[in-house]
């Protein structure tokens, strides 16, 4: 089996993000969830969503939509079956792999596009997640290794 161009397997790998992006969207949580947490969720991740390029704090977004970081939690938790907080760095993980697979930046430029205040925070927050350095996942995600 002849092996695809760079560009064919990047391509296809956007594909997929988006459909699982899509599939992701979807998903709903036991039917049975309560309507307020629903709108507090629904809230918190369209702030998040807006925000997580400058804001990577539950509270920041608690005290933005008048909320305690507590009910966030219990909100997202209802939601999405996780805490707030891996909620949001799941969020930026996902942003973070995607610019560097579909972007030439750098890991600094990546970092700095992210909010973080130093490369090293950026790193040490990447390589907690995925295990890899941002580099290392780079180079595995484009077939260079």
């Amino acid at each position: 089996m002849a092996k695809l161009p760079l560009d064919a397997d990047l391509q296809t790998l956007s594909m997929l993000l988006a459909v699982l992006l899509l599939r992701l969207s979807h998903v709903r949580p036991d039917p049975v969830s309560s309507a307020p947490a629903d709108d507090t969720f629904r809230r918190s991740s369209a702030a998040l969503e807006r925000d997580f390029r400058t804001s990577h704090h539950v509270g920041d977004y608690a005290v933005a939509l008048g909320y305690s970081p507590r009910a966030l939690t219990r909100a997202t938790l209802t939601a999405t079956g996780t805490t707030a907080k891996r909620y949001l760095d799941a969020r930026i993980l996902l942003e973070a792999k995607r610019l560097l697979v579909h972007t030439a930046a750098t890991a600094e430029d990546v970092s700095r596009t992210l909010g973080f205040g130093e490369p090293s925070d950026f790193a040490k927050f990447f390589r907690k997640r995925d295990g890899r350095t941002p580099l290392e996942f780079r180079a595995v995600a484009r077939g260079q290794t």
